[in-house]
């Protein structure tokens, strides 16, 4: 780990020398293009070292007298190390009070800069909302409930939907027997019948007793059925919220 922080130190200053030499002796423009280069894209690993590269192209953009970049850079320098030292052999005097009127006059922005140069990391949620999670998500569920249409549904379907199964079993027993009993009733008493439409004098007897079995399974099937629309629309609805939550407090 130490060599590998050694090592790091190294490449970033042997990468600030020539930036470095040119600036100190003198020659701006090659300082400057120097110094852009490693900072746009960044390619200083090390925030001490970004901060005096920062610093040395806001010297030398202080020096060429654009002083909005000047600051900028100052800005950035001083965010990423708030703790950088300015050289006094290296670095003017009116440089220095220039960095150090900046510090001051700008102590916000410096302050912003540097919360969004280190993004915080989230927090995770509290125990207790973590625990109310499957609470929370099974009372949602309790609060879907079915469409009152499925009652439309013969043969007790509306009742299974909404968990209503023993009446569900009980319609779905006698409104499908008077149905079969109505529907084959029916087919046989058609089946009895000649090419002509009429009966033969023979199967008469039985027709008849097999329309009024047909008419009476019918009016049976219809009966209950509307007993079973009935019963599931005017019952009393399902509570919205699940039984295992206690109930809510009217406050006064």
């Amino acid at each position: 780990m130490k060599a590998l922080i050694v090592s790091l130190v190294l490449a970033s200053s042997s990468a600030l020398g020539p930036a470095r030499e040119a600036y100190v002796s003198g020659d701006l423009a090659r300082a400057r293009v120097a110094l852009e280069s490693l900072l746009q894209p960044l390619q200083l690993p090390q925030r001490e070292a970004e901060a005096e590269a920062r610093m040395l192209l806001a010297a030398t953009l202080h020096a060429q007298e654009d002083l909005p970049r000047a600051e900028q850079e100052v800005v950035e320098g001083l965010a990423a190390d708030s703790e950088v030292k300015l050289d006094p052999l290296m670095f003017p005097p009116d440089f220095i009070a220039f960095v150090e009127r900046i510090h001051v006059l700008r102590q916000e922005r410096i302050t912003r800069r540097a919360m969004e140069r280190s993004p915080s990391v989230p927090r995770p949620p509290p125990a207790s909302v973590t625990s109310a999670l499957p609470t929370a998500r099974q009372a949602l569920v309790g609060v879907r409930t079915s469409s009152r249409g499925w009652y439309l549904v013969p043969f007790g379907v509306g009742h299974f939907v909404h968990g209503r199964t023993p009446k569900g079993t009980v319609l779905a027993v006698t409104q499908g027997t008077t149905f079969a009993v109505s529907a084959l009733s029916l087919g046989t008493a058609l089946a009895l019948r000649g090419p002509d439409g009429r009966y033969s004098a023979g199967d008469a007897s039985t027709a008849r007793g097999l329309n009024v079995s047909y008419l009476v399974g019918a009016y049976a099937f219809a009966a209950l059925y509307a007993y079973g629309v009935l019963d599931g629309l005017l019952s009393s609805p399902e509570p919205l919220a699940p039984r295992s939550l206690p109930p809510r407090t009217r406050r006064y």
